[in-house]
């Protein structure tokens, strides 16, 4: 190899490196903000939105609990017990031809008036605990809300 060939040689080394470093910087600095570990790393212009992923999360609203059934029938609340989360609204339904109430046995806050034939009665529980009640015409009938 001659000396001007050799020159040559270790000047084109010599610009390749020069340029080698900063790419190879600039490739894991993009890598290492797309995984989290450099956050403050902004994605160059240029780069293919598949080249680089990045993660985001937000924050979903819980949706409202759905409404739970209770029918009165027969003389009786059905279900019996009944477990929701906390949230939910419980809708009582008179389905007997006498009139009933739901009526909260100890501190619950349970109040529906009389009920006819026919009515319903609604209450949302947003405390989580146990919930006794009674129907006060008929105190035989009774029933209880768990809410988690």
């Amino acid at each position: 190899m001659t000396e001007t060939s050799r020159r040559n040689t270790k000047s084109n080394d010599s610009t390749r490196r020069r340029i080698a470093r900063p790419l190879a910087a600039a490739a894991i600095a993009v890598g290492l903000g797309a995984v989290g570990v450099c956050p403050a790393v902004a994605q160059p212009q240029g780069v293919a939105a598949s080249a680089v992923s990045q993660t985001v999360l937000t924050a979903v609203p819980k949706a409202p609990a759905a409404a739970q059934q209770v029918a009165i029938k027969n003389f009786a609340f059905s279900p019996g017990t009944i477990t929701v989360s906390k949230g939910t609204t419980v809708t009582w339904t008179n389905n007997d031809t006498d009139a009933h109430t739901v009526t909260s046995s100890g501190s619950s806050p349970l109040n529906s008036g009389t009920l006819a034939k026919g009515a319903s009665y609604s209450y949302t529980f947003n405390t989580p605990g146990t919930f006794a009640y009674i129907c006060s015409i008929h105190p035989f009938m009774h029933g209880t809300v768990v809410v988690q």
